[in-house]
């Protein structure tokens, strides 16, 4: 039962190291990626929603956001409360989106060769309740 996440140790190094591999061409970061797909599939976000989502540190989602601000990808509107900077994609955005989703899309498609939908469907089921867990 423990090899279980062996293996997932064993895997998330080569994983993040192949997908930064990826990333790199078009001078992303793993996490600078997830910042823009989350806002692209979810929709605009405030920094306390990603470190909530994340399960990290709200300063680190605010530098992140700036790196993305610096970069024309994000721009940040104000709610009607001043301390809630909800971040939107640009134009330029949508489409480094669009370009890093087919590339991500080919590699995590790569790794999934010789695995059915139902596997990854038990995967995802498995690792969801994991999280579930270990948020209690």
């Amino acid at each position: 039962m423990y090899s279980m996440f062996v293996k997932y140790k064993i895997f998330h190094r080569p994983y993040a190291n192949g997908l930064q591999q990826v990333l790199s061409p078009f001078q992303m970061s793993e996490a600078q990626w997830g910042l823009i797909r989350y806002i692209y599939e979810v929709g605009p976000a405030t920094n306390s929603e990603i470190a909530l989502y994340w399960s990290v540190e709200k300063p680190s989602v605010t530098a992140l956001a700036q790196k993305l601000i610096d970069q024309h990808l994000i721009y940040v509107v104000y709610g009607t409360d001043k301390r809630n900077k909800v971040m939107h994609l640009t134009e330029e955005g949508i489409v480094k989106y669009q370009q890093l989703r087919q590339a991500v899309h080919t590699f995590q498609s790569s790794l999934l060769e010789g695995v059915s939908e139902e596997e990854c469907e038990i995967v995802e089921k498995v690792l969801e309740k994991m999280q579930q867990n270990i948020r209690k």
